[in-house]
């Protein structure tokens, strides 16, 4: 991880544990530390907040070493249930998404402390964030899969994944099982 996004990254921590909020690192960051290492441009946590805690951390910006990615930034975080900023020194973009399912509040329980660069960060799992990166289902998400798959080699819980891409097919209405099982059966094969 280069300087910037180590900067950024240790400056959000900062952030939300003085704002006493739970989180997770997940999306380009988490695929590259628990899966293969890859190019990313931001830093994506998952956050312990309703959309009332997430507005007073809106409030809580003036004096930090964050600010609004846009002017109207309450209307995103109550419509699409992110807090997007943008770090004053480096530019870097966090996304502070809001754990808002009981999906993304297991994420950030299961999450892992892991140091980096002299920090201990809190990071999903590699199974949560597999299935993070199935429901996304962008290019990106599945080069992700991949990698993720292939570093973690057998130490994937693929029963969790499994019960846990049902528990969520239900609910959504998608083939989480068969995208899962995919990656598993193509994993055991090679």
């Amino acid at each position: 991880m280069d300087e910037i996004l180590q900067t950024t990254l240790a400056d959000a921590i900062r952030f939300l544990e003085a704002q006493q909020i739970r989180y997770a690192l997940i999306g380009g960051l988490a695929a590259s530390l628990l899966g293969e290492p890859r190019v990313t441009a931001d830093v994506d946590l998952v956050i312990a907040a309703d959309v009332d805690h997430a507005l007073r951390l809106v409030k809580a910006l003036q004096g930090s070493k964050f600010r609004p990615l846009f002017d109207q930034v309450e209307e995103v975080v109550q419509k699409a249930f992110i807090l997007p900023l943008k770090h004053r020194l480096t530019t870097v973009k966090v996304d502070l998404v809001l754990g808002l399912s009981g999906f993304e509040q297991q994420v950030i329980a299961r999450a892992k402390p892991t140091e980096i660069a002299g920090l201990t960060v809190s990071v999903a799992t590699a199974e949560d964030l597999l299935i993070m990166k199935v429901l996304a289902g962008r290019p990106q998400d599945e080069q992700d899969l991949h990698g993720l798959v292939i570093a973690q080699r057998e130490n994937l819980d693929w029963k969790y994944c499994l019960k846990l891409a049902a528990d969520l097919a239900e609910s959504i209405g998608q083939d989480l099982i068969g995208r899962v099982k995919a990656l598993r059966d193509g994993h055991h094969r090679k």
